[in-house]
């Protein structure tokens, strides 16, 4: 009789502690739908009417053996009822990915320990578990063993207390025990992956040695046996120590991505100035570098960059550099001891000065010597250049098939001078508006200016940035006050033109946002909306500015472009609106 009672607590607390844990996902999962704009979950259940259900057993558990057949019918009666709402809960779930369950904690500021188990708790009963679902169960556990105090790196709470947690989903899961020798190999597996990790000196050497491959195909071999106790906690340290040093070393990878970046834009243009240099296949790896650098660029702003966002914008910049090594000519000696080595693709601007693609003919218009022999060449001969006017000029091996008096402020077509930097270099790095900039810069650079202003900047370079005259002639300005940089004339002029790379990017933002929603791709575009929220971060500062330079014109009776700055602020403030607007109604989280 004792003993059937305490089988009937136990069968109690189970499903008290089931029925919690839906009802928790369930608000979880409203959370979800509301925070991508989806409305309302397409359920609804009754859980108030469940608890009072399941309240009202608790007075009948421990009853004599007459009641005890009805108290079974309904404890079976509550069951299929959580098992009918778990089923139909576990099909709204498999609509959302890990990564986006990853990024809605990572919104949360507070995140209960209390409901971190409870979503566990559904996970691990689930009756048939996907990858997928090992995955999400992975980022909880992950959540739930790490402690920052000083937000700084996470570490491992106390192992015992762990133990104790573990324990009891083990016990809820039907987690299978391995043997003592399988757990003894198992751990000691998990801490040698946890081990080179440790020793891993930088983000290549990650990359390269596969160790997040390897430790993930380990996890799932191991499947529900992972969820051991003594398996879990090595596994949940692993998963924080791979996360800390994967930070660590991305953040060291980061500056040396952004330093080759610069060198690709300096390529970009290059090729801009001498446009018959580029061939087809650099052109397509440009374009690749572009989509890789765009898809790095938003999961940067999203924290949500993975090594094979790294991987693919490392190798289509490598592709583009590895195709401006400098043209030798055949067989050509080495450098001797003490010599300088030909020049190759640096930092320096006069490095990028000498670059050009490799070569396997002769370009129109230069004549090369015949073949060489057999012997080493101690001097790469001079080729001979046919200018448009008939006139050969003699350059060295690097020159270009062009007339040097075709561009007189350039050294041998290959670009500006050293005293003459691009604009992009005089104005302050900015990560979040440099793709925007590059585009207005690169339209700028492009276009005509011997029939004025006003049809330069309608021209078709410029047309779809729907640049101002003004902020169009800010191009031009700015290169003409290179030595009143850190004025406020210069400011003004650097803001018109920041400003519009501001408003361009929003404008993109906005119209992605309509496209997406049309097209039917919800979770692209909450992407979207928590990418444009740094935009709309910065609107707000870039708004208080406008107002800065209007009243110090109004103050210092300086009118003369006052319609202009107001025309551009109200133009700015109309896409700035919009984009805080379509946040509010779409559930982005806009800044206020």
């Amino acid at each position: 009789m004792e003993s059937r009672g305490t089988e009937l607590s136990l069968r109690y607390t189970g499903l008290s502690d089931r029925f919690r844990s839906l009802w928790t996902f369930y608000q979880f999962l409203g959370g979800v739908y509301k925070h991508q704009g989806r409305g309302t979950l397409p359920y609804d259940f009754d859980f108030q009417a469940l608890y009072r259900d399941v309240q009202a057993l608790l007075p009948k558990v421990g009853v004599g053996t007459d009641a005890e057949a009805s108290i079974i019918q309904e404890f079976e009666k509550l069951d299929r009822e959580l098992d009918r709402i778990h089923h139909e809960l576990s099909k709204l779930e498999a609509e959302f990915s890990p990564s986006l369950l990853r990024k809605f904690f990572d919104h949360l500021k507070n995140q209960d320990e209390k409901i971190l188990f409870a979503l566990v708790k559904f996970y691990i009963m689930e009756p048939t578990p996907s990858r997928d679902n090992f995955d999400k169960l992975d980022i909880l556990l992950t959540r739930l063993a790490g402690s920052s105090s000083d937000g700084g790196p996470d570490r491992l709470r106390d192992r015992v207390e762990l133990r104790t947690s573990f324990e009891r989903l083990a016990e809820i899961a039907a987690v299978p025990a391995p043997t003592p020798g399988e757990e003894r190999t198992l751990i000691g597996l998990i801490k040698d992956l946890r081990e080179e990790v440790q020793a891993i000196p930088d983000f290549q050497g990650l990359l390269h040695s596969r160790v997040i491959d390897r430790y993930r195909e380990l996890k799932e071999r191991l499947g529900k046996v992972g969820l051991y106790p003594t398996l879990l906690i090595e596994i949940v340290e692993t998963n924080i120590e791979l996360k800390n040093q994967f930070l660590a070393l991305y953040l060291e990878e980061e500056a040396k991505i952004l330093e080759d970046t610069n060198k690709v834009f300096e390529i970009e243009r290059y090729l801009e100035r001498n446009p018959g240099v580029a061939h087809e296949e650099l052109r397509r790896q440009l374009e690749i570098f572009r989509t890789s650098r765009e898809t790095f660029d938003a999961k940067r702003r999203d924290n949500n960059v993975k090594k094979e966002d790294i991987a693919a914008l490392r190798e289509s910049m490598q592709t583009v550099l590895d195709s401006f090594e400098p043209r030798r000519a055949p067989q050509a000696k080495p450098a001797a001891a003490g010599e300088e080595p030909a020049a190759i693709l640096g930092d320096a601007q006069d490095e990028i000065e000498v670059i050009s693609p490799p070569v396997t003919e002769a370009p129109p218009e230069v004549f090369l010597d015949p073949e060489p022999t057999s012997e080493p060449v101690v001097e790469p001969e001079r080729a001979s250049v046919a200018t448009p006017g008939g006139v050969t000029s003699e350059l060295g091996p690097f020159g270009p098939p062009q007339a040097i008096e075709e561009e007189p402020d350039e050294i041998e077509g290959l670009g500006p001078m050293e005293d003459e930097p691009s604009l992009i270099d005089l104005l302050p790095s900015d990560a979040l508006l440099a793709t925007s900039l590059h585009k207005i810069l690169f339209g700028l650079e492009l276009v005509s200016w011997e029939h004025g202003i006003d049809q330069a900047s309608s021209a078709k370079e410029l047309l779809h940035l729907k640049l101002e005259a003004w902020e169009a002639a800010t191009y031009r300005k700015m290169m003409e006050m290179r030595g009143q940089i850190g004025t406020l004339p210069w400011e003004l002029q650097a803001f018109f033109l920041t400003s519009a790379a501001l408003r361009v990017k929003m404008e993109e933002e906005l119209s992605e946002i309509g496209r997406l929603r049309d097209a039917g791709h919800a979770d692209k575009v909450l992407e979207v909306l928590e990418q444009s929220a740094q935009s709309l971060e910065r609107a707000r500062e870039v708004d208080r500015r406008f107002r800065w330079f209007i009243d110090d014109m109004l103050f210092q009776g300086d009118t003369e472009l006052l319609e202009q700055v107001y025309r551009s602020h109200f133009r700015f403030l109309n896409v700035f609106s919009g984009l805080w607007l379509e946040h509010q109604s779409s559930g982005g989280v806009a800044p206020l």
